[in-house]
């Protein structure tokens, strides 16, 4: 079967560089995504629209991603720090 597209917003050209670990953790995900993209993140969230979002955190970074299986993308919708508790 033919993977996904990942789709990723501009949050991700505009981290602040990330650690070599960090980068190379994001790209594996996002990689891996387009073969499983009914992967399940960390948490999840609902947005605006009532759709569920998945939460994945990777080293330093929270990637929210849902899949769009109608165009068979994966739509990385926000990447942001990730709250170190």
């Amino acid at each position: 079967m033919e993977p996904y597209r990942v789709l990723v917003c501009l949050d991700v050209l505009r981290l602040e560089k990330p650690s070599r670990r960090d980068r190379d953790l994001i790209l594996a995900f996002l990689e891996r995504l387009a073969g499983n993209p009914h992967a399940q993140g960390d948490y999840e969230e609902q947005d605006e629209v009532g759709r569920t979002v998945q939460i994945k955190v990777l080293g330093g970074y929270a990637l929210s991603y849902w899949a769009d299986h109608a165009v068979r993308e994966v739509k990385v919708v926000k990447v942001e720090l990730a709250d170190r508790r």
